[in-house]
């Protein structure tokens, strides 16, 4: 635990390099883990990873969800934040990110129904790169080089990732007072919760190869180590 509140402490001033030093500064923190940087086009979000955890998983949305809300129900997650994903969704509207909301709570709904239409749809909305960076990583990495994948990405002309602001705010239960709700920030394949999700690939090819990702230890640092997220609007 104490090495916890130290690196805490001290990750805002290794990942200097990522958060670009000129553009604000703008930092998170435990205390403070969303920031937004109109400068930068940035939402930077403190968080913590497991990459252990996320391999080990088994189960439904085993090796579905990039980032959560930990206030939420949705789990298995690499990286858990303290940061609500409805402040995460107002974040990027106000850098004028254009939510597509085209995805249908069928897409999962109908996850195993094979001639379901609903469950081959894939996000739409603004495109976006993210990056993680910790202590002993100033510069972050590509979320990219945070996992192994089990198939050649050539499903999609983006590869295996194309970040998109899907939306997906008006959902019964984010609008319901004290509702339970997922609280996904950023899902691996096309959601219909996640604010931000996967383009190159839908629910469908999450139920046809659930274990197509692996978090990639290697690189990695080890469960439990707090990190900083940036996602970038491109356009």
């Amino acid at each position: 635990m104490r090495v916890n509140i130290l690196l805490s402490a001290l990750l805002p001033l290794v990942c200097w390099g990522l958060v670009r030093e000129g553009q604000g500064g703008e930092t998170p923190s435990l205390a403070s883990p969303l920031v937004v940087v109109p400068a930068a086009k940035e939402v930077r979000l403190y968080g913590t990873i497991y990459p252990s955890r996320f391999n080990a998983a088994r189960g439904e949305e085993a090796r579905y969800h990039l980032l959560v809300w930990r206030g939420g129900t949705s789990p298995h997650a690499l990286i858990e934040t303290p940061a609500d994903d409805l402040a995460f969704h107002d974040a990027l509207v106000t850098l004028g990110g254009t939510p597509g909301e085209n995805m249908t709570m069928a897409a999962w709904q109908q996850r195993h129904e094979q001639a379901s239409p609903a469950s081959r749809a894939k996000v739409t909305g603004s495109p976006l790169e993210i990056w993680i960076a910790w202590a002993g990583n100033a510069t972050g990495i590509p979320i990219a080089r945070a996992f192994r994948s089990a198939v050649t990405p050539v499903e999609s002309p983006h590869g295996l990732f194309a970040w998109r602001f899907g939306g997906n705010r008006a959902r019964w239960f984010n609008r319901l007072p004290f509702a339970s709700r997922p609280g996904c920030l950023v899902c691996l394949y096309s959601c219909p919760s996640g604010k931000v999700s996967n383009a190159a690939l839908s629910i469908h090819d999450y139920v046809t190869l659930p274990g197509r990702f692996s978090a990639n230890e290697e690189e990695l640092p080890p469960d439990g180590t707090p990190v900083i997220v940036v996602v970038r609007l491109l356009a």
